[in-house]
């Protein structure tokens, strides 16, 4: 008995040491010679030398930088919508920034105030391809609007305007088809929060 107690111990103190092993872990992002073509299409291309995340569902991240911009991609099934959200802790001011892309593009900046407005189509120091357009259909409620499916959200960040080598920060894919729903976000690190920086990841663009 004492055996089985002292292998449980030692079970419970490996497993709270992984746990802290891999929250400290910081991701190596690859540099690559290509720019990122924002032409809604991640994988076998430019985006071959990315970092790559693996998420449920048959998501992927892909990430890369060069000297002047941060690279993300994001690759859902060719029946999601593929929205994202990005979370990128500003070094200096602390400040916390979500990029959101889905049917529109914006930036929104959270303070000690909190959340501020999304700055829709006000792109500074940043651009990517959202969900396109895709004409109008007839449905009970009268025509909606239609959006593709199947494109792949990415987004180019200038290196300015984040300082450092070293990025916190946490990664949300939505819009994807996962039993039975047709909305299921993602998450990377898998329990991140949008408004707590300790629970994301760093990532890193070794010089």
């Amino acid at each position: 008995m004492q055996n089985m107690i002292k292998l449980l111990l030692l079970s419970t103190s490996l497993s709270f040491a992984a746990t802290e092993v891999n929250a400290s872990e910081t991701v190596t992002i690859n540099p690559t010679s290509k720019a990122g073509l924002l032409d809604g299409r991640c994988g076998n291309d430019e985006w071959d030398v990315a970092t790559k995340i693996e998420l449920p569902a048959q998501v992927s991240i892909y990430l890369m930088y060069d000297k002047d911009y941060f690279y993300l991609c994001a690759k859902g099934k060719a029946e999601d919508f593929t929205a994202l959200n990005l979370y990128v802790e500003h070094a200096e001011t602390r400040h916390l920034h979500q990029f959101h892309l889905s049917a529109q593009m914006g930036e929104r900046v959270r303070t000690d105030e909190g959340w501020g407005p999304s700055a829709t189509w006000d792109l500074k120091g940043y651009a990517g391809f959202w969900v396109p357009f895709f004409g109008t259909e007839n449905t009970e409620n009268g025509r909606r609007l239609k959006f593709a499916l199947g494109t792949h959200r990415q987004l180019q960040i200038s290196r300015k305007k984040f300082a450092g080598n070293t990025w916190n920060m946490m990664i949300g894919v939505g819009g994807i088809n996962h039993e039975e729903s047709d909305d299921v976000e993602f998450l990377y690190p898998e329990n991140a929060v949008d408004n707590d920086k300790a629970t994301w990841a760093k990532f890193s663009f070794p010089e």
